[in-house]
């Protein structure tokens, strides 16, 4: 009995002997060949008459198909020129991704997720409610003339967050993500620091101090003096006692200033007691913070790290006392080009064993150790430390799950600067 066909033709995937016992695996013809006509027998004379013929019928199809694909090819080039006769396709290109960049960016100004965006934190309530109090000192004066007020008056610069409500930031020039988290960065400036008020021509600067980055609620103000020293003093527990804080400590008030500024001291209290804003008092918030900080570092603010007191687990102690610390870094004050590059590697040689261990803590979830060596490294000042502090600092904020304080300490120390004049507007003229 003669065998079926299989009706998947040549192209069945099954190979068992059953199967290929049972159906005929013939190839499939198409229809171009079920309807070919059926060629007649050549002769042996038409042989001899028209040798050579299926050569040349052979060799006339290439040279059309070659002439038809040369045809297409050329009309294709052709139509691709004329769409961009006359143009740079490259400057076309960039210029529609910069105008699609810009319209993003020109959006993002409409709201106060701009904060978030460009520096990676959000602002408190007692900042906001500063930002009105600010545009009811003078008449008629708000938005950035109200910046400029509170600056030719008190020579107090209100920055960062302060400069995008005032619309300073809607037609300024874009900048790069760095250039943002640089923004009146100081240079011993830690991640958890931002800056918002700038004494007028000083390293004189105060701002809010995070521990976590998402932390809004109950933020302590701290200052520093970034001409003097790397250590930040918290001053207050809410942005208005700050800046009574710089009118009594910073400001040198003048006989014809001294009636001004009993009377904005006395405008803050009545804003206050009109608004019944109720506001975090700095011994309180001071007192709970200590409760969770596990060493005062370099910068003497301390750090605030995930510690379990039982167990001992989430930080332990550096080898080497603060003061031994110092000593170390003393070693690289030499001018002496020479001597410099030999002090760095003594350095680097007292550094490495302590670096070793910090890591052999965080690999044993003590990752306050790993921390607080980064930012001792970072508060020393020396750029040659700088690769040193970022093998700790990215790995312990990564564990501690802080990843804004990685981009933030990434920029600045790419490009740490003394100036005192840190505005990204400044940078990008």
């Amino acid at each position: 009995m003669p065998k079926e066909n299989c009706k998947y033709w040549d192209k069945c995937y099954q190979r068992n002997e059953a199967h290929l016992e049972k159906y005929n695996h013939p190839p499939k013809q198409t229809e171009s060949e079920k309807l070919a006509p059926k060629r007649r027998a050549t002769t042996e004379e038409d042989d001899k008459s028209s040798p050579n013929t299926s050569s040349k019928m052979e060799t006339s199809d290439v040279e059309k198909n070659v002439g038809k694909y040369e045809s297409e090819t050329a009309e294709l080039h052709k139509e691709a020129m004329n769409n961009i006769a006359g143009k740079n396709y490259m400057e076309t290109l960039e210029k529609r991704i910069r105008l699609s960049v810009q319209h993003e960016y020109d959006n993002l100004c409409e709201s106060n997720e701009f904060i978030r965006h460009k520096f990676l934190v959000e602002m408190p309530e007692d900042f906001y409610e500063f930002w009105k109090f600010i545009n009811t000192l003078k008449k008629n004066t708000t938005k950035d003339a109200a910046l400029q007020h509170i600056e030719t008056v008190f020579h107090l610069q209100l920055v960062g967050p302060f400069e995008f409500l005032a619309g300073k930031f809607h037609n300024a020039k874009m900048g790069e993500p760095g250039d943002y988290l640089r923004h009146w960065r100081f240079y011993y400036d830690p991640p958890e620091f931002q800056t918002v008020f700038v004494r007028q021509g000083t390293g004189i600067h105060y701002g809010y101090w995070r521990d976590i980055p998402q932390d809004k609620e109950r933020l302590m103000l701290a200052r520093n003096d970034a001409t003097r020293s790397c250590e930040f003093e918290f001053v207050a527990g809410n942005i208005f006692d700050a800046f009574l804080h710089y009118l009594q400590h910073d400001y040198v008030a003048t006989p014809f200033t001294t009636g001004q500024v009993a009377a904005t001291k006395k405008a803050v209290k009545q804003y206050i007691s009109d608004n019944s804003l109720e506001l975090s008092q700095l011994e309180s918030l001071k007192t709970e913070r200590d409760k969770h900080v596990v060493t005062k570092t370099l910068h003497r603010a301390g750090i605030v790290v995930p510690y379990e007191r039982k167990t001992q687990q989430g930080y332990r102690p550096l080898l080497v006392s603060d003061a031994d610390l110092k000593k170390i870094f003393a070693l690289l004050e030499p001018n002496d080009l020479n001597d410099r590059d030999n002090a760095k590697q003594e350095v680097l040689e007292k550094l490495q064993p302590l670096a070793n261990a910090a890591n052999i803590a965080m690999d044993e979830c003590d990752f306050g150790t790993a921390l607080e060596l980064g930012l001792d490294l970072f508060c020393s000042g020396h750029k040659e430390l700088h690769m040193l502090a970022s093998s700790l600092l990215m790995p312990a904020y990564s564990l501690l799950s802080r990843p804004q304080f990685i981009a933030i300490s990434k920029a600045h120390m790419e490009r740490r600067s003394k100036d005192l004049n840190l505005s990204m507007f400044e940078v990008l003229k």
